[in-house]
């Protein structure tokens, strides 16, 4: 079985619309990854005492294949 993911923005929104920041995402095609981050961490607002554990750790995802909206089909 081969796991494959195609990352595409969301219905109606380019990537130079305000708003459809992904800093919530990384995609690394070279490495095939995506990582994870939680949005209320990535700004820095949020105290180390009132995060809870092991939510500020991003998650990061393998794949056999990524495409981006940047591919063609």
């Amino acid at each position: 079985v081969k796991v494959m993911l195609r990352v595409s923005n969301p219905t109606g929104s380019s990537p130079s619309e305000p708003g459809s920041s992904n800093s919530f995402f990384s995609l690394d095609k070279r490495k095939k990854q995506v990582t994870l981050i939680d949005p209320s961490t990535c700004n820095g607002t949020v105290a180390p005492e009132d995060r809870r554990v092991g939510v500020a750790a991003p998650k990061m995802f393998a794949f056999d294949a990524i495409f981006s909206q940047d591919d063609s089909q």
